[in-house]
């Protein structure tokens, strides 16, 4: 899909009213009764039909193109339509090679297997079993890497997620037990910048477990917490505003994987979705701008694995519990 100049115009619109600065919202919203659904599904192209096997990782690129990572150790890219267009990788320890482990030991197909495409379409992959980002061409050819393993600073005991912003810098988390929490910033050159979070951090939101990061359009690094918070940081790591973003539905602590925010300013907050006896588990709450519970897509049908991923052309795509990859489209206001 192409945006057209006066659909631009209101999106930056939105955008611009969206990066007014909010407060700290301790507000709590309960549902008054059945909530609208946020999209509706398009498109599923089924994992096996794809070539996948247990995708875990989904990134958008400026041409519209998905990169998917998953339990073969490589990254695959699809076109818009759903039509495989390369892939790379293979399991190892060199350059171009990935030790993707998994977040539950006893589950092997629970990855952390993150990735974020840049503003000039590099690809950046969370290597976590090697604890390194690596980074590649559109076309899947090896450019450079950073991080190792270990406790100092540009260093990872569990290597988890990895977010590229606007600018190219690099945030990527911790998820070992010792070093729940932390996120380090990486300069364009893969240059420590700053590091937070972490079990001695003076902030108590960033003193336990978060989901993976996501950027949102205001810039703003995007993550929930193990108390079920929402937090949103500003690039030189300072915590802007938070919220509950479980408002009961999940249970405690909340199994949330993932976290994102929509051009228009909605925050997508999804439950895991590896455990097929727990429903909510797979379920989307929605919240406006001013973190009110605006929208939900139970995990009664398609439940999802991951909050869904936003292009710049008006992709939307997502991973469903049953490996499959979902083309959406949005369906609340302005949307």
């Amino acid at each position: 899909m192409r945006v057209t100049s006066i659909a631009v115009a209101v999106f930056v619109a939105a955008v611009v009213a969206g990066c007014v600065a909010t407060s700290s919202s301790s507000t709590t919203h309960k549902k008054a009764g059945p909530l609208p659904s946020p999209f509706v599904v398009l498109a599923r192209l089924g994992e096996k039909s794809l070539g996948l096997n247990h995708p875990r990782g989904l990134a958008i690129g400026a041409d519209g193109n998905v990169y998917l990572t998953d339990l073969s150790q490589r990254v695959t890219v699809i076109s818009p339509a759903g039509r495989v267009l390369r892939r790379w990788g293979r399991p190892g320890r060199r350059p171009g090679e990935f030790h993707f482990v998994a977040t539950d030991p006893n589950d092997p197909t629970d990855l952390h297997s993150w990735l974020s495409v840049g503003p000039s379409g590099e690809v950046y992959v969370a290597d976590s079993g090697n604890n390194r980002v690596q980074v590649f061409t559109p076309r899947g050819q090896f450019m450079r890497q950073f991080g190792s393993s270990g406790n100092g600073r540009g260093q990872f005991a569990s290597l988890f997620s990895v977010v590229v912003d606007v600018a190219g810098n690099v945030y990527a988390t911790d998820g070992s037990t010792a070093r729940l929490g932390v996120v380090t910033r990486f300069s364009p050159a893969g240059n420590v910048v700053w590091q937070i979070g972490g079990v001695a951090s003076s902030n108590a939101d960033l003193t336990v477990p978060i989901a993976p990061l996501s950027m949102d359009p205001h810039g703003r690094l995007v993550t929930i917490n193990d108390d079920g918070q929402v937090l949103y940081i500003d690039t030189d790591g300072h915590e802007l505003d938070s919220f509950d973003g479980t408002r009961g539905v999940f249970p405690s602590p909340p199994p949330v994987c993932g976290v994102t925010v929509d051009p228009l300013g909605y925050t997508y907050v999804t439950g895991c979705g590896q455990n097929p006896s727990c429903v909510a588990c797979g379920a989307t709450l929605v919240f406006d701008r001013t973190h009110r519970l605006v929208a939900e897509w139970t995990g009664a049908h398609d439940p999802l694995d991951r909050s869904p991923v936003f292009g710049s052309h008006g992709e939307v795509f997502a991973l469903g519990r049953d490996g499959s990859v979902l083309r959406l489209r949005l369906t609340l206001p302005g949307g």
